[in-house]
């Protein structure tokens, strides 16, 4: 690779020596990166250029941030700011927001969801443009961008957020989505798999999406149902898609359940379909066969393997399995649920075979869907990324480097119309990590959740270096939907 910047440049930061993966899913390149300020202003041979600072990047992979396209840390970034469990995976950019839940807006007064939990105890905000200057305000370690959760619409729109919208409380749920939207949303999400999201019907989907189509927007989605009825939930979200031209996102897809494993490859044939007749679909997986969420009493007695990460009045059954609770408290599971309620936990009820199935799909992107709120959290939290490049890439050989690479930057950052993030060339933002090919791989486990990675070397954000060590002043940033980018 050429020198691409005039040898008089005088560069804040080279690293040199590295294979440069551009993001693009390109062969490696063996190439120096300069960087001045929060640009990449050059590319090649470098040596002939003075630097303040150099990272030597000899047998290492140069890449451009990954980028989380679903995490729940919407309220960290005002209760744990340093957000170790990003940065020490090589994530530059957060998108949060996700499964209908978000910072903002906040209830009317008396309305509340089980989901909300998920986020933290940091009251939510008013609105999205409240929750988006408070983020800039204090500048969080990484970049983030955020989706408006459905189900934060119905809390705030809604006397009975359960029930089903008159025509004012619909209006209003699509004047808080413009509101949002024109503050800085880069979408919304839905999460129809729980309450009070899972009350909305088809006119009511299609009338959010609507206004998010119309300002080139997208809509996230968990789904209604990911198990038995998983085609005809997958179906949903697309049909929204047909009918209004929203881009669409089907969130950590999955097919839970024996009964219901190898029904990844009618789904996916269903979202090429869709994306044949014109509609924008993406999805994304975390790369383990365990999921995660609130604890739900009705899913108690189909699945045998339940771990509680969190329990709000049994603090102390965190780390154990819903059986040996209901063993030891002489009841069966669905009370034991309940009497745990509210609860976090683990289901163990996935194929790993068919996660790896479905990151193969090319539209596929990677997102941790971690839940730092957690006491004890799945560790996808801490190994979603690595995992991928070391057990997915390296071990596995389910696709080159540079194609897992181009699925956690290039990838989201046109699904998601983020502008110069993403990729590694001359005139981009300087989100950067660089890794071993070697030795990175995740260190997270079910019984110890929050190891950290290894072979993470360093990361940037915005030029400034945020692993291993932080900075005094965090140099991320609220990132805003640019729609030149948004095609995928």
């Amino acid at each position: 690779m050429p020198d691409t910047a005039a040898p008089a440049t005088p560069l804040d930061l080279k690293i040199r020596g590295g294979w440069v993966i551009d993001g693009s899913g390109a062969p490696r390149v063996r190439a120096d990166v300069g960087i001045v300020a929060d640009r990449v202003v050059a590319l090649g041979d470098l040596s002939g250029h003075a630097a303040a600072r150099e990272i030597d990047a000899a047998g290492r992979v140069v890449a451009p941030g990954f980028i989380d396209v679903h995490g729940h840390d919407d309220l960290m970034f005002v209760e744990k700011p340093g957000l170790e469990w990003k940065t020490s995976q090589g994530i530059t950019t957060v998108v949060v927001g996700n499964c209908g839940v978000s910072g903002a807006p906040a209830p009317r007064p008396g309305n509340t969801a089980a989901a909300l939990a998920l986020l933290g105890e940091t009251p939510l905000f008013a609105d999205m443009a409240a929750y988006l200057a408070e983020l800039a305000e204090r500048r969080p370690m990484i970049n983030v961008a955020a989706l408006v959760g459905h189900a934060n619409l119905r809390l705030a729109a809604m006397a009975d957020p359960r029930a089903q919208p008159s025509a004012a409380e619909q209006a209003r749920m699509e004047e808080l989505l413009r509101e949002a939207l024109d503050a800085g949303a880069v979408g919304f999400s839905t999460g129809l798999a729980y309450d009070p999201g899972g009350q909305a019907g088809e006119a009511e989907l299609r009338g959010l999406a609507e206004i998010a189509a119309a300002r080139g927007r997208l809509h996230t989605s968990h789904i209604r149902n990911e198990a038995d009825q998983v085609e005809a939930a997958v179906e949903e979200v697309l049909a929204i898609g047909r009918a209004t031209g929203c881009a669409t996102v089907v969130s950590h897809h999955k097919c839970m359940m024996p009964a219901n494993w190898g029904k990844s490859a009618h789904t996916l044939a269903n979202i090429d379909r869709a994306r044949a007749a014109g509609v924008e679909v993406a999805l994304d997986i975390y790369p383990y066969p365990g999921s995660s969420t609130i604890l739900i009493p009705e899913r108690a007695e189909t699945i045998d393997d339940i771990r509680i990460t969190w329990s709000t009045p049994h603090p102390e059954c965190s780390g154990r399995y819903l059986a040996d609770i209901a063993r030891d408290w002489g009841c069966d599971r669905s009370t034991a649920a309940r009497r745990l309620a509210p609860a976090g936990a683990i289901y163990f009820a996935m194929d790993e075979n068919e996660v790896q199935r479905i990151f193969q799909h090319p539209c596929c992107m990677v997102g941790s869907d971690g839940l730092p709120n957690d006491a004890r959290p799945h560790p996808r939290l801490w190994g979603s990324f690595t995992r991928v490049l070391g057990r997915y890439v390296r071990e596995a050989a389910l696709m080159s480097l540079e194609a897992a690479v181009a699925k956690m930057t290039a990838l989201p950052a046109r699904v998601f119309g983020l502008r110069d993030r993403g990729v590694l060339r001359v005139g981009a933002l300087a989100d950067v990590v660089v890794f071993d090919p070697a030795t990175v791989n995740d260190r997270a486990t079910w019984d110890d959740p929050t190891l950290a990675s290894v072979g993470i070397d360093a990361v940037l954000v915005n030029g400034t270096q945020v692993f291993p060590a932080a900075p005094a002043a965090r140099p991320g940033r609220v990132l805003r939907r640019d729609l030149q980018a948004g095609a995928h």
